[in-house]
């Protein structure tokens, strides 16, 4: 009873604000545990395009799916070598490298990559960062309406 009486003690604004990061809250609950697994019971590995319209028209879309929509690495400095062409033969330029099955050849080309564990750590703050950014969105929208209703009122 004292949440009810200090809800609604608040001004329009802030309760609309308050409404709206609860609906966001509520539509990330269910497309999490109800919507995404019925849709993979359903469809299994070939799930069609239009079943994401509904997550992405509430903007959950974002950060459920933030891996593909943050840049990998995002905060983290590129300092792990890897080799994506290789060689059994020296070649002009390239680099002694042995796979991980123990053969040894030589890297053709040589590009870096940030640390697991860092691109890791980039990934959930991605997920964070735009998780925090719709739940704003959400309650900017729920402020602009409860200050609508509170203009109706007067």
């Amino acid at each position: 009873m004292n949440i009810n009486k200090w809800f609604f003690s608040k001004k329009l604004w802030l309760q609309g604000g308050i409404i709206g990061v609860i609906i966001c809250i509520a539509l990330f609950i269910f497309n999490i545990l109800i919507y995404f697994p019925v849709i993979n019971s359903i469809y299994e590995d070939n799930i069609p395009q239009f079943t994401l319209i509904l997550p992405m028209a509430t903007g959950h879309f974002f950060p459920i799916f933030s891996d593909f929509i943050v840049p990998y690495g995002f905060l983290c400095e590129f300092t792990v070598p890897i080799c994506t062409s290789w060689s059994a033969f020296q070649e002009m330029g390239s680099v002694p490298w042995a796979l991980e099955t123990g053969e040894a050849g030589y890297c053709v080309v040589q590009t870096m990559t940030p640390t697991d564990a860092c691109a890791n750590l980039s990934e959930i703050i991605g997920f964070l960062g735009l998780l925090l950014l719709l739940l704003v969105v959400y309650f900017i929208l729920g402020a602009i309406i409860g200050m609508i209703i509170e203009k109706l009122k007067k």
